[in-house]
Formats: C-alpha cells, structure tokens, sequence
C-alpha cells in the first residue's frame, strides 16, 4: 500500500486527537506493569497492521519479537497471532487492537473488544489496553503524516486534502523524535528474541515518557485551541485516506 493511501492527520484532525490522546497519557505508563510484554506488543502490532505505519513496523517488530512473540512480524502483516497459545493468551487483545485501528477507536465493536478484556482480565486490563491503542494511534497516524509530506508532497505527489503549511510544521515540530524512533528501531535489532521482562518494562516505560515530551505540548495546545478557535468537537475529516474521511477519535 502506498503511504499516499494510508490515514495522515489534517491539521484539526491532529489537535483532536491529541487531547484526546493526553487524557489517556497516564496510561501508557500502567500498561507495562498491567500486561504482559507479549500483549502489550500484541496490542501494538495489531493495530498497525491495519495503519501500515513504517516506523512502528520497525519498532514494534522488534519490541514483540525481544518480548517473545513467536512471529511479530507476521502479526503486524496479518493482524493475527501464529500460533493457538498465543491466541488463547493474547487473542483478545490482537481482536481489539485490529478494531480499534479499523473503526477509529469509537463505536459497538470496539466497545465489544473492550468489555470482552474488561470481562476476562479485568477492568485495570482494558483500560491499559485501550491507553496502549491510543499510544500506537498516536504514534502510526503521525509516522504517516510525516511519510506523506516525505514521500508524497516533496515528491510532487501530495495527498489530496493535505495542507503542506501543516505538514512542514507537522514533520519540523516531531522529525527529531521520528529519527529517534528510527534510531531506536535499528538499535534493537541487537537484542536477541525473548528477553527478561524487565527489559520490556523499562522499554515500555521510556518510549512514552520521551514521546511524551512532545505529545504534551502539543496536547496543551490542543486544549488551548478546543477553547477558543476550534469549535467542532468531532470533525469527519480528521484524517486523510485513499479518498475517504475518518472521523474522530471518541
């Protein structure tokens, strides 16, 4: 798939979903000590299989293989776990990582995905998981933004409906953590499959609270602008596709 076909934020699609995205902040911070490294990753790999983001590819990849996925690859191509241990463990939490990336984060079938972890695992459970979407959300829908100006707009290929003032401003505001991501990704290639879990957690808890340098202020922002200029609270071209409008993130 072309990164011309993929979801990349406008820019009031970006601010939505920022406030939105820094009220679920704390919880990219339980996750790690909630779940399991496995479903963490799992979450994460799910969810961009269906947003095709080209740094998470290379992140998560190797985070779900370092945590002990047998094939994390292969659940970020296909959506699904390899094998049936793997999807009596962690299967519910790769069916709400899919959906939550193909409906938006909103409607029946997320919440469905939801409850089902909220019933098996437990209330702790879900919410961790659902901060977990909401970070990997963040992180593909704005790897994507950046790609598209890269491989897109600069290539004199823009993605009908972006805005390239916004897309400079996107990728100088968030290229430096985007090359570190990159740096990251190619660091952990060092690592061999199956680590301790102290690692995962220690990697679980540093790739947000760097992240988070920038998503806060940008969220603040957001705030600033959801009480002065930025009247329509569920905008239906929030993200820009394959000629089709996403709406906002609940």
């Amino acid at each position: 798939m072309s990164i011309l076909d993929k979801k990349s934020w406008t820019w009031e699609g970006s601010l939505v979903d920022h406030l939105r995205i820094l009220v679920h902040f704390p919880f990219f911070f339980v996750a790690p000590f909630v779940l399991l490294p496995e479903a963490c990753e799992t979450i994460h790999l799910s969810l961009n299989s269906v947003n095709g983001c080209k740094f998470c590819t290379d992140l998560h990849g190797e985070l779900g293989r370092m945590a002990g996925l047998k094939d994390s690859y292969g659940l970020m191509s296909t959506g699904n776990l390899s094998s049936d241990e793997e999807k009596k463990e962690f299967g519910l939490y790769a069916d709400y990582g899919r959906s939550f990336a193909q409906y938006d984060g909103r409607g029946q079938d997320v919440q469905e995905k939801y409850d089902a972890i909220d019933a098996q695992y437990g209330e702790m459970s879900a919410r961790s998981a659902e901060g977990l979407a909401y970070f990997l959300w963040w992180g593909s829908i704005g790897g994507n933004t950046i790609l598209s100006f890269v491989e897109g707009t600069l290539k004199g290929k823009q993605k009908e409906g972006s805005n390239t003032i916004f897309e400079i401003i996107f990728v100088l505001y968030y290229g430096l953590l985007f090359l570190i991501i990159d740096l990251t990704s190619r660091l952990l290639k060092l690592f061999p499959a199956g680590v301790p879990k102290l690692l995962s957690i220690v990697l679980g808890l540093i790739l947000p609270a760097v992240a988070g340098v920038w998503i806060i202020p940008y969220g603040l922002v957001a705030f600033v602008a959801k009480r002065t200029f930025l009247k329509n609270d569920d905008p239906t071209n929030n993200y820009l596709g394959a000629g089709s409008a996403y709406s906002a993130l609940p």
